[in-house]
């Protein structure tokens, strides 16, 4: 009976084992976000662009950015919200298949005949973050399908920034003036009243405090980045970070929509995806700790035979 009964205690301790392994080390199936577009308030050609991250584990962190120019109103054919969707979904593909052909981790999926494009993982592979640029002044929201970003354990990060400091080629802004052009900022949750913030005589900092304020106690104003913004020499719409944005944990709305209308100003919008690789190293931690546990156990029953084997 001792010999029987430690086999079954120490079967059912790596049956524990392996079924709380199992459990945690799954990858998520299904990483989404769903970015509706929308004419550009801008006169003049802007930019619009989406960078994905996605990773395998705890693997190599892969990312790639799409950029779109955008037609302003007044040009002879302005960029119309179904043209920017689909292109800012074949532009981010594109990337996606330059960066990594052999670990396409990101897909984004245009829907067909809507200003709307689909970023999600593919299967194996997690999305650790995504950031769209914006510099058209469009209206933009952003959803997840059948979640809210609460559920979903997303964090979302609001960063004005100038538009004048973006460089489309070498030099493209140094004679721009850096400031707000005067308008107003608009963030909406769901079907809520809109938050409106003038912009005018305002820095991006101000402004951004102001966000955070309206928007209460989900929303508070950081001076470090959500995740750190990827720059490059030739920056391409890239952006270091400016010392200040808007960060939300645990926003319970299933969507939000931010329309910037002030032609000095942009916005970086950010989405960070729970980090599935922080479960399996917690996994890992409970994995050796029932190891430990184990090895004690035969300790203490090898410990008990012999000591009934001397008494015999």
């Amino acid at each position: 009976m001792i010999k029987n009964k430690p086999l079954k205690l120490i079967s059912l301790l790596i049956g524990m084992m392996t079924f709380s392994y199992s459990i945690f080390a799954l990858p998520v199936e299904k990483n989404q976000l769903r970015i509706q577009t929308d004419l550009s308030k801008r006169k003049g050609d802007t930019a619009f662009s989406t960078l994905v991250s996605w990773r395998k584990g705890g693997s190599t962190t892969h990312r790639a950015n799409g950029l779109v120019f955008i037609n302003g109103f007044e040009s002879k054919t302005p960029t119309s919200a179904v043209t920017l969707a689909k292109k800012a979904a074949k532009s981010l593909n594109a990337g996606i298949n330059y960066d990594a052909p052999h670990a396409r981790g990101a897909i984004a999926n245009y829907i067909e005949g809507k200003g709307t494009y689909l970023v999600s993982n593919r299967a194996g592979f997690d999305l650790a973050y995504i950031t769209t640029r914006d510099y058209s002044n469009q209206k933009l929201r952003y959803d997840i399908p059948n979640e809210d970003f609460n559920t979903a354990s997303i964090d979302v990060a609001i960063d004005i920034v100038y538009s004048a400091t973006v460089e489309y080629i070498d030099n493209f802004s140094r004679s721009n003036k850096k400031a707000a052009a005067g308008g107003v900022i608009s963030i909406t949750l769901d079907n809520k009243p809109p938050i409106e913030i003038k912009t005018a005589g305002k820095s991006t900092k101000t402004i951004e405090k102001e966000i955070a304020e309206a928007l209460g106690n989900q929303a508070q104003f950081s001076s470090k980045p959500l995740y750190p913004n990827f720059v490059t020499l030739k920056s391409r719409n890239y952006k270091p970070f400016d010392d200040g944005e808007v960060q939300i944990h645990q926003l319970k709305a299933n969507s939000i929509t931010i329309d910037v209308h002030d032609s000095g100003l942009g916005v970086l919008t950010k989405f960070r995806f729970p980090d599935t690789n922080q479960s399996v190293k917690e996994t890992s931690n409970i994995f050796y700790l029932l190891g430990f546990l184990i090895t004690g156990f035969l300790g203490y029953i090898f410990y008990k035979n012999k000591n009934l084997k001397n008494s015999r």
